[in-house]
């Protein structure tokens, strides 16, 4: 996936935001149409063009001045988007404005309505309740103001031309904030209909990127959201697996042979790992590294338990696929084996700021990985930290102590049966603690010659116990 496309593309908003209406444009529309209305109101208060008094030339070249300079203002701070404090003085300036102009035509009724009504629209379309609250007083204190200075006489117009101004000024300006309205609400649609686009996209892109990192492990980053060089210490139990022998069937595979068979096997042991809890740090050819206990533990015996659950599920599934592939003709035994190691482990984002990657490093990986490659095949070897604790609920093996690579000392190492339910009478691996009592049996390992020495010591236990009196 290329860098250019894993950025969204904002090429498109900008220009539709670009060409949307903005509340800049809005209020200078408004500007625009009370301007004109006011000249109209005043042009027709005169017999005749010739006739017009000086103050009401004053006026008129006063509101067409005002109307240029808050015009190049705007444009002045286009750059800046037409910052909010300015529209917002505009705004009142312009209602004050009115308020004045209503005063200087002595309150006449028809035009004082029309500009009234103009000044709610306007206040309420682009600020709301508090918009409405600060224009409506900007407009009473030019009607104050004026007042003080200019006694209005009050009085309705019946003039025709005057009327007929008035209701063509409140036509337009309806009009003109219907369409306003519309085309902000097709920009509207078409930038929601973009991100929805783009949302798709991101989403798309999403589910591909997902597939390379675990599931368990993808929640806790979307909830997080970070992505630090940071790790800590935990104590966790770690997996290793792999195919006995796979490097040289595959050499006898063909290329669509070879995908077809590891992509099915890591794909059935993925469902597994991921169905007990495991987390997926990695595929190394035929190999999985899994560990338990991050990001989330169910604590280190639970975490164990699930640990050799899911091997011992991938042991059945092995076996399953191998008849599965005999009938494909893959006639050579694909058998696993495994390793399971606990302990401390610092976990966490390793790498640089620009590449990450989510794993663990400590001596427990080492060893998992070892006990993988010293198991034979089939077999599941833990660790002794690991047997501890899995002993009561999980029949294993003491296969005694192996030198592993990197260790100074001897590992002693047991390889799983199964778990302890599910042998029933066929438990050939007993081990009782209690107070006062301890039995520790391994039935396959007692030679025929102490076979009797063994019963007879079970025996007698057995009637020294039930011949004694219980104690509290």
């Amino acid at each position: 996936m290329g860098q250019g496309r894993d950025k969204i593309d904002y090429t498109d908003m900008k220009s539709a935001k670009a060409s949307s209406n903005t509340p800049a444009e809005q209020s200078g529309l408004f500007r625009s149409l009370a301007a004109f209305s006011c000249i109209a109101i005043l042009a027709t208060r005169t017999p005749s063009f010739g006739d017009i008094a000086p103050p009401y030339i004053l006026a008129i070249l006063s509101i067409l001045l005002y109307l240029l300079a808050t015009t190049i203002a705007q444009r002045q701070y286009g750059e800046l988007e037409n910052p909010p404090r300015l529209l917002t003085f505009l705004g009142q300036f312009d209602a004050f404005l009115l308020g004045c102009f209503v005063v200087f035509i002595d309150y006449s009724l028809l035009p004082l309505a029309v500009i009234f009504t103009m000044i709610q629209y306007n206040a309420l379309s682009q600020g709301g309740v508090g918009r409405w609250i600060r224009d409506n007083l900007a407009f009473l204190a030019g009607l104050v103001l004026i007042s003080i200075f200019k006694l209005p006489a009050w009085h309705i117009e019946i003039d025709q031309p005057i009327n007929s101004a008035v209701v063509v000024i409140f036509i337009v300006y309806f009009a003109a904030y219907g369409y306003f309205s519309h085309r902000r609400a097709a920009e509207a649609r078409r930038s929601i209909a973009e991100l929805e686009r783009q949302q798709f996209q991101l989403k798309l892109r999403n589910y591909q990127l997902s597939k390379y990192v675990s599931p368990n492990l993808r929640q806790v980053i979307e909830k997080n959201r970070s992505s630090k060089l940071v790790t800590r210490r935990k104590r966790l139990v770690v997996f290793f697996s792999d195919i006995v022998g796979f490097s040289e069937i595959a050499d006898e595979m063909d290329e669509a042979s070879l995908t077809v068979v590891i992509n099915n096997y890591l794909t059935e042991m993925s469902k597994i790992a991921l169905e007990h809890g495991g987390t997926i740090d990695k595929y190394i050819g035929d190999s999985i590294m899994i560990f338990f206990g991050d990001p989330e533990t169910r604590g280190p015996k639970e975490d164990c338990i699930a640990c050799i659950s899911m091997a011992l599920a991938m042991r059945r599934k092995a076996v399953e696929l191998q008849s599965k592939w005999q009938k494909d003709g893959l006639f050579k035994p694909l058998r696993v084996r495994m390793g399971v190691s606990t302990g401390f482990c610092t976990v966490g984002n390793f790498g640089t700021e620009t590449r990450l990657d989510y794993t663990l490093l400590g001596s427990e990986v080492n060893l998992a990985s070892r006990l993988e490659s010293a198991a034979q095949p089939g077999e599941i070897l833990i660790s002794q930290a690991t047997h501890e604790l899995v002993r009561d609920v999980v029949m294993c093996q003491d296969r005694g102590s192996v030198e592993v690579k990197g260790f100074k000392h001897p590992i002693r190492v047991f390889a799983v049966i199964d778990f302890r339910k599910n042998l029933g009478k066929d438990q050939s691996y007993f081990e009782v603690t209690t107070d006062g009592f301890s039995l520790f049996l391994d039935a396959d390992k007692v030679p025929n010659y102490d076979r009797g020495k063994v019963l007879a010591a079970l025996k007698n236990a057995a009637k020294n116990i039930s011949t004694r009196e219980p104690t509290s």
